[in-house]
């Protein structure tokens, strides 16, 4: 699963299928948004993932991520084997998402967005 973003406009696309090579978006290439995946400031951003059965958990941070204005958790994913499920965020939200797999699916990975810290990740 692969992320871009223009750094002039702050807009990210998400590659589904096909080719990632390339993009522009207002005029300015759009860069790979390569995840981190440990945080050595206090577990705020690596997503935590809960499955029970079907149902799906996802917090952002083993301490609970901040949510305002000015810093805060944009969008978390869930990549299974069946495709992708997001949900958007906004600054009075807290940062967590629940999910329903499809029979038979499984998780792979979250992703959660930090507007000041970027792409995050942890594999199932």
């Amino acid at each position: 699963m692969k992320f871009f973003i223009n750094r002039t406009t702050k807009e990210i696309i998400e590659v589904v299928l096909g080719n990632d090579t390339a993009f522009t978006s207002e005029g300015s290439e759009m860069v790979e948004l390569k995840a981190n995946s440990t945080d050595a400031a206090g577990e705020k951003h690596v997503p935590v993932i809960t499955v029970d059965g079907n149902k799906v958990h996802v917090v952002v941070g083993s301490v609970l991520h901040p949510m305002t204005e000015e810093h805060s958790i944009q969008f978390i994913a869930l990549e299974t084997k069946q495709g992708v499920q997001r949900k958007a965020l906004l600054p009075t939200d807290q940062p967590v998402a629940d999910f329903v797999l499809a029979e038979g699916d499984e998780v792979v990975a979250a992703y959660e967005y930090c507007n000041l810290h970027g792409l995050w990740k942890v594999e199932a």
